[in-house]
C-alpha cells in the first residue's frame, strides 16, 4: 500500500502524495454517505500527525508505525472491511404463508409456496425478477455525521402489514395491495392516512433499552481525539494490529502454523465505531452460533437483527467473538447474549479474558441445540422451543447478575512410558485437552468414555447425527453398550484423588467407574448429580449445598452407567458425594476417557491439578411464575 501511493519512488510520501492519499479517503468516504464537510481537516491533520519526525515527509517505518495501525486510514483506504456500507439490503428466499406483495412492481408474490426475496434487517420485500431494481433504502446502523439528530426518525417500509393499526386500532387489509407501512425501529404498524399522527421522533418500541440507536453508534474517525496515532508511543506493539500479510502455506511447519493461529487469536481487530449509548439504556452484545440446534440457529440469528441494530448481532461462526467484544470494550452498562450450546459460552467467557476491561458485562444464555447445563442452571432453560424473541427480551431485562466460579485444570502427562490405548474399534479418539478452564464440570471415567463413543461416532458419520432425537437415540445406545462393556471398571483402585491436599483413599472404598468434579448443579443434559439440598439424611455432606459462587467445586462417584441413568430419572437422589473443596490433584496410573464441560478426549496416565481461577457476571433468569398453568409442571425444566 505505500509503495502504491510512493509514485517516485523515493521511499518516502511527500506533500504531494499525501493529498492524494486524503483524495482518495474523501471519495470512499462520500460514497460511504459521510458527512465530508468536517472529514478533510481532520484527514490532514492525522497525516501531519504520522510525519513523527517533522521533516515534511513520511517513511516506510513512520507509515508502518502510524499509518497502517490507524484505523480510521484504513477504513478510509477501503481495506477495513469492517465497516459495511449502509442501505444495502440483506436478502433472504422467503416462502410467505400470507399475501405477499412486490415493494416495486407492486403486483403480488404468486407461486408454489409465494416464494420472493425479503430484506433481513427492514422486511423489504420483492419479486426474484425486481431484485436488481431494488434501491439501497435499508435502515442505517450508524450514524455519518457528528452533527446527530437530537432525536431518531421512524424508518417507514410499505406494504405486507398484517394486525391492527397501532392508532386507530383498526385492522390493516394487508391483503388488498400494497397498504399499510410498519417502523423497523419501534415496529409499529399503521395506515397510510394514520402516519401522520404518529410524530417524527421513533421511540424504539418494547425494546428500547436493549436497542443501539443508529445515532449511539458512529465512525471512530469523526471523534478526532481517538482518531489520531499517538505520537509519543515507543512500543509498536502496543497499537492494534489491523492488516495481515499472507504468507506461503506451503512452507510453514506445523509449529509455525500453530503460533501464527495463536498469534491471531490474541490479535486485538480494529475499532471502526465509537459507540455511545443513550442514558439509563442496556444496550445487548449478542452471539450466536447458526450451527447449533438446526435451523435454530440461523432462525434466531434474523430474527434478532430485525429486532436489534445489525451491529449488535455477530454470527460467531465468522471470525469468532473478539471483533464484537472488542468494538464493545470501552461501552459501560451493556449485556453479553450467547445464543447457542455450553460450548459457545465458554468461547465468549474464554475470549473476554484476554481482553482487558474495565467492566466486565454479564452473560446471559439462549440455550440451542443438546445438552445446555449452563442455561438450566441459570434458569434459561434446556432448549429453545420456538418461544418469542420478545418474551426472551423481556426475560433479558428482568435478569439479574450472579457471580459464577471459574477453575483452571493443569493436565502434565507422567514420565512413564505411556501405554498404547487398545479400543475395540479401530476410530482415532480426541487425544489433546480441549479446554484448560472448566465452566461447568470435569470427569473421569463412564461418562466421559460415552462421550468419547459418541463423539468419534459423530466425526465419522455426521449424517447419523442430524437431529436432537437421533443425537438422543446414539447417546443411549453408546449408554447401553458401556454398561455391558465396562471399560472403566475399578477407575477407583487406578486413581488418587487429593482435596484440599487430604486424599480420599477411594481404593478403600466402594467400587467407582467414574468422578465428576461440579461447578454447577446440572450435567449430562440436566442430571443434578450432587442432589437437591436436604436430601441426604444419611451419609456424608448432608447439609452442604450447592453454589456457583462460592469458589468450591464438588466431587461425586459414579458407580456405573445404571447409577447414572437412576440419577437421571429420580430413582437415586445423587452420586456418591464425596468432597466440597477448593483445590484438587489427581494422579493416573492408566488411560482413561476424560471430559470438560462435554469435549471428550482419552488422557495417558497424567497428574491433573484444578485451582480456582476467576469468577465471572452470568445472568440469571427470572423465577418462574407459579401457579399460572397446570401444564407448566411438566415443562418446567
Amino acid at each position: 500500500m505505500f509503495r502504491l501511493y510512493d509514485t517516485d519512488g523515493n521511499g518516502v510520501l511527500d506533500t504531494n502524495e499525501m493529498d492524494c492519499i486524503v483524495n482518495q479517503m474523501m471519495t470512499v468516504a462520500e460514497y460511504l454517505g459521510w458527512e465530508t464537510s468536517e472529514l478533510r481537516p481532520i484527514l490532514q491533520d492525522m497525516m501531519v500527525e504520522i510525519d513523527y519526525d517533522a521533516d515534511g515527509t513520511v517513511s516506510l517505518d513512520e507509515w508502518n508505525r502510524g499509518g497502517m495501525t490507524t484505523i480510521p486510514l484504513l477504513v478510509l483506504l477501503g481495506l477495513d472491511t469492517n465497516v459495511k456500507e449502509d442501505g444495502e439490503h440483506a436478502w433472504r428466499l422467503k416462502h410467505f404463508n400470507r399475501p405477499a406483495y412486490c415493494n416495486l412492481c407492486l403486483n403480488m408474490l404468486v407461486g408454489l409456496g409465494k416464494k420472493g426475496l425479503c430484506c433481513i434487517f427492514c422486511k423489504f420485500t420483492v419479486h426474484e425478477r425486481c431484485v436488481q431494481r431494488a434501491p439501497a433504502s435499508c435502515v442505517a446502523t450508524y450514524c455519518k455525521s457528528r452533527r446527530a439528530p437530537a432525536a431518531l426518525a421512524h424508518h417507514w417500509v410499505e406494504g405486507n402489514c398484517h394486525g391492527k393499526c397501532a392508532r386507530c386500532r383498526k385492522k390493516i387489509k394487508g391483503y388488498n395491495g400494497i397498504t399499510g407501512l410498519h417502523c423497523r425501529w419501534c415496529h409499529i404498524t399503521l395506515h397510510n392516512r394514520c402516519v401522520g399522527s404518529a410524530g417524527g421522533a421513533c421511540t424504539l418500541g418494547r425494546h428500547a433499552r436493549h436497542i443501539l440507536p443508529p445515532t449511539a453508534i458512529r465512525p471512530l474517525v469523526l471523534d478526532r481525539q481517538r482518531s489520531l496515532p499517538h505520537r509519543h508511543t515507543p512500543d509498536k506493539q502496543t497499537l492494534p494490529v489491523s492488516i495481515s500479510l499472507p504468507i506461503s502455506i506451503a512452507a510453514t511447519t506445523e509449529e509455525k502454523k500453530e503460533e501464527k493461529e495463536k498469534e491471531k487469536e490474541h490479535r486485538a481487530p480494529p475499532i471502526s465505531f465509537q459507540i455511545t449509548p443513550p442514558e439509563g439504556t442496556c444496550p445487548l452484545l449478542v452471539f450466536i452460533n447458526p450451527k447449533s440446534g438446526g435451523r435454530q440457529g440461523s432462525r434466531v440469528l434474523r430474527k434478532l437483527q430485525y429486532i436489534l441494530n445489525p451491529r449488535q448481532v455477530h454470527d460467531i461462526a465468522k471470525g469468532g467473538p473478539m471483533q464484537g467484544l472488542q468494538t464493545f470494550k470501552d461501552v459501560r452498562n451493556y449485556r453479553v447474549i450467547c445464543c447457542g450450546g455450553d460450548g459457545t459460552v465458554g468461547w465468549v467467557l474464554e475470549t473476554m479474558d484476554k481482553i482487558q476491561m474495565e467492566c466486565r458485562p454479564a452473560v446471559g444464555v439462549i440455550p440451542l441445540g443438546t445438552g445446555n447445563d449452563l442455561a438450566r442452571c441459570l434458569r434459561w432453560g434446556g432448549g429453545y422451543e420456538g418461544e418469542s424473541i420478545h418474551k426472551i427480551l423481556d426475560k433479558i431485562g428482568r435478569a439479574s447478575t450472579v457471580m459464577m466460579d471459574r477453575w483452571h485444570i493443569h493436565v502434565e502427562n507422567s514420565t512413564d512410558e505411556v501405554e498404547q490405548l487398545q479400543m475395540p474399534d479401530s476410530a482415532p479418539h480426541p487425544t489433546s485437552v480441549p479446554y484448560n478452564i472448566i465452566n461447568n464440570y470435569f470427569s473421569i471415567g463412564v461418562d466421559a468414555a460415552i462421550c468419547v463413543k459418541f463423539h468419534t461416532e459423530r466425526e465419522r458419520n455426521p449424517d447419523k447425527f442430524s437431529s436432537r432425537m437421533k443425537n438422543k437415540l446414539w447417546y443411549f445406545e453408546f449408554a447401553t453398550s458401556e454398561q455391558f462393556a465396562a471399560s472403566c471398571k475399578n477407575l477407583h483402585e487406578n486413581i488418587e484423588l487429593v482435596c484440599d491436599g487430604v486424599s480420599l483413599e477411594l481404593n478403600k472404598g466402594p467400587a467407582l467407574q467414574g468422578v465428576a468434579l461440579l461447578n454447577i448443579p446440572y450435567a449430562h443434559g440436566g442430571s443434578n448429580l450432587w442432589g437437591a439440598s436436604g436430601a441426604h439424611r444419611r451419609g456424608r455432606f448432608p447439609d452442604a449445598q450447592q453454589d456457583i459462587g462460592d469458589k468450591l467445586i464438588e466431587v461425586i462417584g459414579l458407580e456405573n452407567c445404571l447409577h447414572m441413568g437412576q440419577v437421571r430419572t429420580g430413582l437415586r437422589a445423587s452420586g456418591r458425594r464425596l468432597a466440597q473443596c477448593s483445590s484438587i490433584r489427581l494422579i493416573t496410573k492408566r488411560t482413561f476417557p476424560m471430559q470438560i464441560d462435554g469435549e471428550p478426549w482419552m488422557q495417558p496416565p497424567c497428574k491433573i491439578t484444578i485451582t480456582h481461577k476467576n469468577q465471572v457476571p452470568m445472568l440469571m433468569g427470572p423465577a418462574p411464575e407459579k401457579g399460572r398453568s397446570f401444564f407448566k409442571l411438566f415443562t418446567h425444566c
